[in-house]
């Protein structure tokens, strides 16, 4: 079965499909207007709960196919499955797409962060605090791992994000948008609550075990951290990610309309 092949990154990649489940998952998908999605839903699911559903996804020309258990269950992801599962077509979004966004609003760019949960938790924390893009490096994890989409939710579906930016394209994008490109690395000397963030920025956080590399530390304008304990390890680079973000919106009266 096509669908199937989607639960590897190899079939992913061929067929430029995503396998999500559950009923929230596929609702917000609906709710931001992604076209041509292919769902399946299990023969038990009562079909009449639902015609909001099957009605919106028409009109975004859906397909909806019954299944039976035996063939849900090779196509389900977790355990507590919900009976419920779309092929959702590539987002496929660009850099041309963030130099549209407001200048004030931040963009991310993540350097070779492998972990799926932490690549989502930064995605949805993003989103909550209106972030314009995610960018990511050649070699992070893949974007359309399920773990990902699980710990990112509907944020997937509201924000911008785009893979394989490597650190050259990063560059010329931060000189179009006249964006300063900062480094969140431990040991910097400026504090993370001292910054003026009513400035156009990128964010740069890097892998959970280097960090960023010192190449691209030196293509940084600069450096901030975030105060610690002593005898203390690092964050974790979600939670890194979440403080930082937050200060900005909130330093810029949590919004970005009418910005630079």
């Amino acid at each position: 079965m096509r669908a199937c092949s989607l639960k590897q990154k190899k079939g992913r990649q061929q067929e430029q499909h995503v396998l999500v489940e559950g009923w929230r998952l596929i609702t917000d998908a609906l709710q931001q207007g992604i076209r041509q999605g292919i769902c399946f839903i299990v023969d038990t699911e009562k079909t009449t709960d639902h015609m909001a559903l099957y009605t919106r996804g028409k009109e975004l020309q859906w397909q909806f196919f019954r299944v039976s258990t035996s063939v849900y269950q090779k196509l389900q992801m977790t355990s507590s499955s919900q009976g419920i599962i779309a092929m959702l077509p590539f987002f496929n979004h660009t850099l041309a797409e963030a130099e549209t966004l407001q200048l004030l609003q931040p963009v991310v760019y993540l350097q070779d962060i492998q972990d799926p949960g932490n690549v989502g938790t930064i995605i949805r924390t993003a989103a909550a605090c209106d972030v314009g893009a995610i960018l990511l490096s050649p070699n992070c994890v893949d974007i359309y791992n399920d773990k990902v989409w699980r710990s990112a939710m509907g944020a997937m579906f509201k924000i911008l994000v785009i893979s394989h930016v490597d650190e050259d394209m990063l560059q010329s994008f931060c000189q179009h948008t006249t964006r300063r490109l900062v480094a969140a690395a431990a040991g910097a000397a400026c504090s993370y609550e001292k910054m003026n963030y009513k400035q156009p920025f990128v964010w740069a956080f890097g892998n959970e075990g280097n960090g960023l590399s010192p190449l691209f530390m030196q293509r940084c304008e600069e450096t901030v951290t975030i105060p610690m304990c002593v005898n203390t390890e690092s964050l974790n680079v979600a939670i890194s990610a979440g403080l930082i973000l937050y200060k900005a919106w909130e330093m810029n009266g949590f919004s970005y309309e009418g910005g630079a």
